[in-house]
């Protein structure tokens, strides 16, 4: 009988051989990797924190936890149901990266200078995810709280040999013709003899894009009442609030414009989309030594990439779910063996440190910034010597280039939280890759930044 059976099984395992037109040693020998090739995504995620390392994500995951009795979808989710990978950070010539020279090594799969956007070391300009997903067919969209025209974002978009080129990087937008362009910015699109405008020319670039058959809003209820094929949302003239500034009722959250790009580029489309969101405010945020605020913009980053989640669990063998970060700000994080109570003292801060800049100005009074403290940072004590720092303007040591209000009420909320910073810069610190989806296992493991690029190319480029 056993015999029988066993006779049984390679006639059936010759003729599936047959039929697929291989001989049996063919069929036994086949590679685990070619028998099995990882699905190509139909629906793409790309998350970027901006300036967020791994302390950013876990001081925001124990604030949420012991503030508000709440989890955080990157760690909950994201990482226990799929992979997490590590990712260098350096660029083609320094230690230490800008915004540019890493989003170009995620966008291009290639080492750049900083300050090069999607250029390689070498000159070379290959092409960027979202033009490879342009030829697939597939929607594209960008969306930041930073200019749209910003690093990061036009990493992803084009190719310019510097950062600041601003009207080259919206020309290489109009080629691209991305579905959903949504962020601030909208300084560099009024003609110059606009209030507010700061480009060179008369240039009317919302009036550009609207010829091209845009959509244009520049508010909340605009962005939700949006239709159409191709939309352009400017909600500021610079870049965006901080989430503590933010004026609810006209500025769009993250995880509300996100939620507008699924409806956006989901409605109608069988050839799929990828898209962009990124959180330009933990960087700014980490360069102000402002640790409210980087939680505040890390848990609008979480609720963000929820709502890609929930699109997952709809969609789970179509989509793929990346969160990642071009490089680390400021090496923020806790010492000193501090109470957990010192994070609910972080969430009684009721504005952004770049708020506090603003509204004490270039010449503070002493008792402007009493009074600033003792509305805006209750519980607070601002020692003697932070104070004279912010009224006689003293940097606060060679390592922090922040402004001196701002690195002064830093150091009183460090003081009373044990909450420090190694810098007011950029660090080389690896970041890490989360990954859940079609082809996550990709991301896996200690790749270089280029790699993330790479690996994502080779999906694309297999969906047809």
């Amino acid at each position: 009988m056993r015999q029988k059976n066993l006779s049984k099984l390679f006639l059936f395992l010759a003729v599936a051989a047959a039929l697929s037109g291989r001989s049996l040693i063919a069929f036994f020998n086949t590679a685990p990797s070619e028998a099995a090739q990882p699905a190509a995504p139909k629906y793409v995620f790309i998350f970027l924190a901006d300036g967020a390392g791994v302390t950013h994500m876990e001081i925001t995951r124990l604030f949420n936890q012991h503030v508000h009795k709440e989890g955080l979808v990157i760690p909950d989710k994201i990482m226990k149901e799929g992979l997490v990978g590590l990712l260098t950070t350096h660029a083609a010539n320094s230690l230490v990266t800008d915004s540019s020279a890493g989003a170009t090594a995620l966008a291009c799969g290639c080492k750049a200078k900083n300050g090069a956007v999607g250029m390689c070391e070498d000159g070379r300009m290959p092409k960027t995810v979202m033009e490879i997903a342009k030829e697939q067919n597939m929607r594209v969209g960008l969306v930041t709280n930073s200019t749209v025209y910003d690093a990061t974002p036009a990493a992803f978009a084009g190719h310019v040999t510097n950062r600041n080129l601003y009207s080259a990087i919206l020309e290489q937008y109009l080629s691209l013709e991305p579905n959903l362009l949504l962020g601030g910015g909208r300084d560099q699109f009024l003609p110059r003899s606009h209030p507010g405008s700061r480009r060179r020319d008369d240039s009317d670039v919302i009036a550009t894009f609207k010829n091209k058959g845009y959509a244009y809003v520049s508010d909340r209820q605009g962005l939700s009442e949006s239709k159409g094929g191709k939309v352009l949302g400017l909600f500021s003239l610079k870049d965006m609030s901080f989430e503590l500034d933010r004026d609810k009722d006209k500025e769009p959250s993250l995880s509300e414009m996100t939620r507008a790009a699924i409806r956006l580029l989901q409605e109608g489309n069988d050839r799929g989309f990828i898209v962009l969101i990124e959180n330009e405010n933990i960087d700014s945020a980490a360069h102000m030594l402002d640790a409210a605020s980087v939680i505040q913009a890390y848990r609008e980053f979480d609720r963000s990439v929820g709502l890609a989640y929930e699109f997952y669990k709809k969609h789970p063998a179509d989509t793929l779910i990346l969160v990642t970060s071009d490089h680390e700000t400021g090496g923020m994080g806790f010492t000193g063996y501090p109470p957990f109570e010192s994070l609910k003292k972080i969430a009684s801060i009721r504005i952004s440190l770049s708020k506090a800049v603003e509204l004490l100005g270039p010449k503070p009074s002493a008792e402007a910034v009493d009074q600033l403290v003792a509305e805006h940072f209750k519980g607070f004590v601002l020692a003697p010597e932070f104070k004279e720092a912010i009224i006689k303007r003293k940097p606060h040591g060679p390592t922090f280039r922040s402004n001196p209000t701002a690195a002064g009420l830093s150091a009183m909320i460090s003081a009373h939280t044990q909450l420090h910073w190694i810098s007011s810069a950029h660090t080389n610190q690896p970041v890490f890759v989360a990954a859940l989806g079609a082809g996550a296992e990709r991301f896996r493991g200690y790749q270089d930044n280029t790699d993330f690029a790479k690996q994502l190319i080779a999906l694309l480029e297999r969906k047809k």
